[in-house]
């Protein structure tokens, strides 16, 4: 694989965080966990500031505390430096849900949490970073 991915990781609940955190490193990516929106927007900045290297992907939850996830993704999309990120969604909700709750944001890249097992979410990663097994 040569240099690891980078895979900026926001997940607010911690034994969600470590499961997937110790797949996706056995499965060779660097993981950079982030536990609420507060410390993802403030790394979004260091990104910006170029004092902090740009991910290859962002795992981020729809539904933290405080900030919430699609607070984070308005600014990334927001910001030049980093609105091309490739971002995957990870959520609880239906897409019926997110729209009831305003939170659905068409052409964004999402999944259901319960449909993707470590394993389905390496796959699934894998193919949208290019990268062979």
């Amino acid at each position: 694989m040569g240099d690891k991915k980078q895979i900026l990781f926001i997940e607010d609940d911690h034994s969600t965080m470590e499961v997937y955190q110790i797949a996706f490193e056995q499965a060779g990516f660097e993981v950079i966990p982030i536990f609420s929106g507060e410390d993802a927007l403030e790394s979004i900045k260091e990104i910006v500031r170029n004092k902090a290297k740009k991910p290859d992907l962002v795992l981020l939850d729809y539904m933290l505390s405080g900030v919430d996830g699609f607070e984070v993704l308005e600014v990334i999309r927001k910001n030049p430096k980093t609105k091309n990120l490739k971002v995957i969604l990870t959520t609880n909700y239906s897409v019926a849900e997110l729209k009831l709750k305003g939170k659905f944001i068409d052409g964004e890249k999402f999944i259901l949490k319960a449909d993707y097992p470590p394993s389905k979410l390496i796959e699934l990663i894998k193919k949208e970073l290019g990268v062979d097994n």
